[in-house]
């Protein structure tokens, strides 16, 4: 009979290379910059009469790439709160 070893239970759980540290800084970043995008693209939305009706394109790319960066951070914080009182 096989006997489950007791260690394997405690080892520090595997996280995937997508959801690493480095990448999610790395995504942080890139939705900075769609979100800096965006808001170039709303200033000119505004600011050109012609433009006037593409005004939503630039707000979805800033509430989109806000969302992202939002829910990241609450990861890595919530992720960095469990690796710190345990």
């Amino acid at each position: 009979m096989v006997t489950l070893d007791r260690q394997s239970a405690s080892r520090k759980p595997i996280i995937p290379w997508y959801d690493s540290e480095a990448a999610c800084l790395v995504t942080i970043f890139l939705m900075f910059i769609v979100f800096i995008f965006g808001y170039s693209g709303l200033v000119l939305t505004q600011e050109t009469t012609r433009y006037s009706g593409y005004g939503r394109i630039p707000i979805f790319l800033m509430a989109a790439s806000g969302i992202i960066i939002v829910s990241i951070t609450i990861r890595l914080i919530r992720r960095y709160i469990a690796r710190r009182f345990q």
